[in-house]
């Protein structure tokens, strides 16, 4: 598994933010309990290749965004509680697993347009560079 706070999730459609900070995972059977445990407002967790979740672990309820290969919504499902069964969404490539109350906030729909957009540091030499420049 990969696990890694380089990615940002932004609903086109909406122009809303959904998660400045998603860890990646791959495959339902890749993330561990503690992952998604707790997840905090703004933070998210992106599993791709994977069409269901499995809340047991989970310590807090889980809004789910399902997207199908071209990163478009096909099924919310909002406040789903530890140890409640998810259906399975055959549409979908990955799901995005987020705070409770973050689909209502950013107002997503099945349908909407969502970018998964990397979060590049720029390079240390190169911020430095900028830095003398404006000295």
């Amino acid at each position: 598994m990969e696990a890694q706070s380089l990615i940002l999730a932004l609903n086109e459609t909406r122009k809303t933010l959904l998660a400045s900070r998603l860890l990646l995972s791959h495959g339902p059977g890749a993330r561990p309990a503690s992952l998604a445990a707790s997840i905090l407002p703004g933070d998210g967790v992106w599993m791709d290749d994977c069409n269901h979740i499995d809340t047991t672990g989970t310590q807090a309820a889980l809004d789910l965004v399902f997207l199908d290969a071209a990163h478009r919504v096909v099924a919310v499902v909002s406040n789903l509680r530890p140890g409640i069964a998810c259906p399975r969404v055959e549409d979908a490539v990955g799901v995005l697993q987020l705070a409770a109350g973050t689909i209502e906030l950013s107002k997503t729909k099945k349908g909407d347009q969502v970018a998964l957009e990397p979060i590049v540091p720029r390079p240390v030499q190169e911020a430095a560079a900028v830095r003398a420049s404006r000295n």
